[in-house]
């Protein structure tokens, strides 16, 4: 098998925000996860929009492959915005108000991340989050899809208030993967290994810039979404 973090003496490295055609990218969950196998991805993150179907599917062709580890994720859009959800173990659909989805995180062994809180024109929980930091087991601090000052309030809250951090490049076409990994403390066994390094803070956010050649397909898929009558 090649990469996915397993070789003696490589580092084990994590995408924890990336979208397919479930929601609103470009890659399949099956190219997702070639891509991440390709990339020497120890774990992924499928994350798409109010489904956790997407990363249901990409569990199972990486059954078949041999890696990397899948955790079973959403992007859920909340009254109060965006929240990443990680899980353990396949779950149906998630609860939209943040209240009941903190419950509902709880009965389902899965945690609650503040995706990309201070990035504007986004839906993005702003200010309000230093409030709502019990609803939460940790914080994106580092989203590389967007200019990377807005990371930095962030950051700055994290390290303040002692919550644990993550990063993402919130990928919706293939040339944004790994942008801003995690770095995990070893190569996981299965997704309850990432969930529960992410909820007590062993991971390690890697902070990365938005990839030049990547912009042209951004941008072409962005134009293309909305030729097509999808909204991003």
């Amino acid at each position: 098998m090649q990469g996915c973090g397993g070789e003696p003496g490589l580092e084990a490295l994590a995408e924890l925000h990336l979208h397919t055609t479930v929601s609103d990218g470009r890659m399949t969950p099956e190219g997702a996860v070639r891509l991440a196998r390709s990339l020497g991805l120890a774990a992924l993150a499928v994350t798409d929009h109010d489904s956790f179907r997407g990363s249901v599917l990409a569990s199972r062709i990486s059954k078949l492959l041999g890696g990397p580890v899948i955790v079973f994720g959403s992007e859920v859009r909340t009254e109060y915005g965006d929240v990443l959800v990680y899980c353990r173990d396949p779950v149906e659909r998630a609860p939209r108000l943040l209240e009941a989805l903190r419950e509902w995180a709880g009965e389902n062994n899965c945690i609650l991340v503040a995706a990309h809180p201070y990035h504007p024109v986004r839906s993005s929980i702003g200010p309000r989050v230093s409030r709502l930091l019990e609803y939460f087991d940790a914080i994106e601090v580092w989203n590389s899809r967007g200019l990377p000052w807005f990371n930095l309030p962030a950051l700055l809250l994290a390290r303040r208030r002692g919550v644990p951090g993550t990063s993402g490049s919130d990928a919706h076409v293939e040339q944004e993967v790994a942008t801003s990994p995690v770095a995990l403390p070893e190569p996981p066994r299965r997704a309850g290994d990432v969930v529960d390094w992410i909820a007590k803070g062993i991971v390690e956010p890697r902070p990365g810039l938005p990839r030049l050649r990547a912009l042209p397909h951004v941008l072409a898929w962005a134009l293309e979404r909305r030729l097509g009558g999808g909204t991003l």
